[in-house]
């Protein structure tokens, strides 16, 4: 029997950039952090799927009551909130170690076959900014992850992971958070308030970066009908269950 994932689970992420500029430019700047979580419970009869945060010493489920939190960043903006007013220890273009991984929760011990897809966009208050670039937030993937580049948009990534996850077991996905140095170079030049004054706007300032995370899983019998009917991909499966190609793209 086919299972077809119809409830992903769904993380939502938010930090407020703020660009600093000094007398020889815009050479730092600090993020202002916040996050909050939406999750709409992923299960079939037998199948689930969880997404994990490391936060500490121990990994916590991405909840309604317990966030992602990005820790490192989170730890950054401590600091930042200190006496220190002239030591920015956020950095643009500095990777920051983050933690989140897939868990394997079933039901009845089933392994599964497990799809991310990502979404990075900037928002300027409640409204998107189609204009900023959502490339500038990097988030680094961890190894064993197939990126899947028909589906790409410039606001999405759709990740599969080629090896079949066991019952109980986890595969990490994101590793680092960066926001690349661009931010502080792109700047539009306008006119002042009076007449002959020239102002330099740094376009990120004030913005704020979403980083939405889908994740799913499908069965491992029958698996091309199973990743068809759930996905709408082909996929070809080797002996061991390892998907080798995705829409005749192989998988490496």
């Amino acid at each position: 029997m086919k299972k077809i994932v119809k409830n992903p689970l769904v993380i939502l992420a938010v930090g407020v950039l703020i660009v600093a500029a000094s007398s020889v430019g815009a050479t730092r700047a600090a993020i202002s952090y916040s996050n909050k979580a939406d999750q709409v419970n992923f299960s079939t009869a037998k199948l689930q799927v969880e997404l994990q945060e490391k936060q500490g010493d121990d990994y916590a489920v991405v909840s309604d009551e317990d966030s992602l939190t990005f820790p490192a960043i989170a730890e950054a903006m401590k600091t930042n909130d200190s006496d220190k007013s002239n030591d920015i220890p956020f950095t643009v273009g500095k990777k920051y170690d983050e933690n989140v991984r897939v868990v394997n929760t079933s039901e009845g011990g089933y392994d599964e076959y497990v799809r991310v897809s990502v979404y990075k966009y900037w928002k300027d208050g409640k409204n998107k900014d189609t204009f900023l670039d959502p490339k500038l937030i990097d988030l680094e993937v961890a190894n064993g992850w197939y990126e899947d580049k028909t589906a790409e948009t410039l606001e999405r990534k759709v990740y599969y992971l080629a090896k079949p996850l066991a019952y109980n077991e986890s595969h990490d996905f994101i590793k680092s958070v960066t926001i690349g140095n661009e931010v502080l170079t792109y700047v539009k030049t306008v006119d002042g308030d009076k007449t002959g004054v020239v102002v330099d706007e740094y376009q990120y300032n004030g913005k704020t970066f979403y980083v939405e995370i889908m994740v799913d899983a499908v069965q491992t019998h029958n698996a091309t009908d199973a990743i068809r009917g759930a996905w709408g991909v082909h996929a070809e499966v080797d002996d061991n269950g390892v998907i080798t190609s995705i829409n005749g793209a192989a998988v490496n």
